[in-house]
């Protein structure tokens, strides 16, 4: 008797179960069917409806993204393949996708209204560390990020963080300061390279990864451009730290604790510690006679980072721990361009074809000088068509991170939609990068986007004509979008597509080499920890053949 009830309430339980589950899936079936027509309407307007999803309190959790990110995000049944904007929910959490050209050109156009500080405030405080008290004063700051405060902010001018942090910013790497910091470094990399060059010797070497020495004497000529000589003086494991720490990203941003990944916390701990005593050094020595005439120091580096200092002790909360942990980030981003530099010399060794285009326009803007070094013209390096298709095709294809907006005080309408305000929306470089509607692939679908090409963005006057080709990302506006857009778009990226352009040119006439194993394409760390945070780093090694070139 007993043992009958029982079966009988299991039975009850499963039956209920499946009624259940099949009002949802019928409730789901419907509102499928109804967004698959808003999908293939262009006169919807107002709020993007909710992309469906089965279980309400779940939402559209992505299970799969956790063992395959980049497939996720490509995959044509899901909400980041949506034509139209959508709202996306997963368990408490909400969110607006927008994809498309059309419509990422009106976001960025609209994004003036926008709001960075929940971003960069959950950025510093996961990844970087930011301590609490410096964190706080993020949450207070009302004021905006136009030069005039929001009406009725009552944060102090000294306090207004996101709008003084960001101007410190462009005004080093879009203002004045810009010139300094790029002469630096490309002096620095032309003696780095140069100095690589003698160790090398007229017959083939062997080097077990042509990646690591490229991406090691690019980080060495940043960080000293960026920071003086003294962080990697005083620090000589921080090269190695830089890119532990880097390699963890995701450790940190996806909340982690430092028990369940202690190597990866002590990585942070480490890069922190170094900026800490580069930054104590310069404090101990810096005087106002070690100033150049372009205002920076030995000390310090550029004064981009002595005017930070002094302005975060203005701030309210801030003391030099903190002023580490925003520096930094500063430091980290980098990352990115050193990053296209490894991928960029990769692609152009392992192509002959490719390889010789490069040197035939690199030589055309290249003199020599009274020490036999090679000089380049920058203003003409900067306008060699086929070397700024290798630049843009590889931030295309590498290029893996998630652009994010929010409304701050008003609605913002995304050309006939309305987004509300305070609301998270977001745009994955991936799935732009990677529409085949969007990009040329050659007549006969030769190039996928898949593959890496630079004739996407090369344009030749006729078959006839041996006139060279000419550059242009303009018919892309939308879809090649690695540096964001807006306002708020890449502040470095004039920084970083000279950093780039002029290490490539270095690296093709100074050397010569052969990728061992070059049927193998090198695969990218497109994991869970490896996606999302930029340029996707390699799985493998590349080892090659080097010999320095005379």
């Amino acid at each position: 008797m007993f043992f009958n009830l029982i079966s009988l309430s299991v039975s009850n339980l499963l039956a209920l179960s499946l009624l259940v589950i099949a009002a949802l899936w019928r409730r789901y079936s419907a509102k499928r069917a109804s967004f698959i027509a808003y999908e293939q309407r262009d006169d919807i307007k107002g709020i993007p409806p909710t992309f469906p999803y089965v279980f309400p309190l779940l939402g559209s959790v992505p299970i799969s993204y956790l063992r395959s990110p980049k497939d996720f995000v490509l995959n044509p049944k899901n909400f980041f393949q949506s034509a139209h904007p959508v709202l996306v929910k997963i368990l408490n959490q909400e969110f607006y996708v927008v994809r498309g050209p059309e419509n990422v050109k009106a976001l960025f156009k609209g994004s003036s209204a926008c709001t960075s500080i929940p971003f960069v405030k959950f950025a510093l405080g996961y990844a970087f560390g930011l301590p609490a008290k410096a964190l706080s004063l993020y949450d207070r700051d009302d004021s905006g990020s136009g030069p005039v405060p929001n009406p009725g902010s009552t944060v102090e001018a000294r306090n207004r963080i996101d709008y003084r942090g960001y101007q410190s910013i462009t005004k080093f790497l879009e203002g004045k300061q810009l010139l300094p910091f790029w002469n630096r470094f490309a002096d620095d990399i032309t003696q780095q390279l140069y100095r690589l060059h003698g160790r090398i010797g007229d017959d083939w070497e062997y080097r077990d990864d042509l990646m690591k020495l490229v991406s090691d004497e690019v980080t060495v000529s940043t960080l000293n451009a960026l920071c003086g000589p003294y962080l990697l003086r005083l620090n000589p494991h921080f090269l190695q730290d830089f890119w532990d720490f880097d390699r963890n990203l995701q450790t940190y941003l996806q909340g982690i604790p430092w028990f369940l990944a202690p190597r990866a916390y002590a990585a942070r701990k480490r890069v922190l510690n170094a900026v800490k005593i580069w930054q104590q050094h310069a404090r101990d020595h810096y005087n106002d006679s070690a100033t150049g005439a372009d205002g920076d120091d030995p000390f310090w580096g550029s004064s981009f980072f002595r005017e930070r200092h002094e302005m975060f002790l203005e701030m309210d909360g801030f003391d030099h721990a903190a002023i580490a942990s925003q520096d930094f980030g500063a430091i980290w981003a980098v990352r990115n361009s050193i990053a296209t530099v490894s991928w960029a010399a990769y692609e152009i060794f392992r192509d002959p074809e490719l390889l010789a285009c490069v040197r035939a326009e690199v030589d055309t803007c290249a003199t020599r000088i009274a020490d036999g070094r090679i000089r380049f013209d920058i203003d003409q390096l900067l306008r060699l068509p086929v070397l700024q298709a290798v630049h843009a095709e590889t931030l295309r294809l590498r290029m893996h991170f998630y652009i994010i907006k929010m409304p701050d005080r008003v609605d913002m309408k995304i050309r006939d939609w309305i987004i509300p305000r305070r609301k998270v929306i977001v745009t994955p470089t991936t799935v732009a990068h990677m529409d085949s509607k969007a990009w040329n692939t050659g007549f006969n679908n030769e190039h996928p986007v898949n593959d890496f090409w630079v004739g996407r963005f090369l344009k030749y006057p006729s078959e006839n004509d041996n006139s060279s080709p000419t550059f242009s990302t303009k018919e892309y506006e939308g879809s090649w979008i690695p540096y964001g857009g807006g306002p708020r778009q890449c502040p470095g990226r004039n920084f970083a597509k000279r950093q780039i352009l002029l290490t490539l040119a270095l690296m093709v006439s100074l050397f010569d080499c052969e990728i061992l194993d070059g049927e193998k394409r090198v695969q990218e760390d497109l994991s869970l920890k490896g996606f999302g945070g930029g340029v996707s780093h390699p799985i493998n090694q590349v080892p090659i053949h080097i010999k320095r070139r005379r």
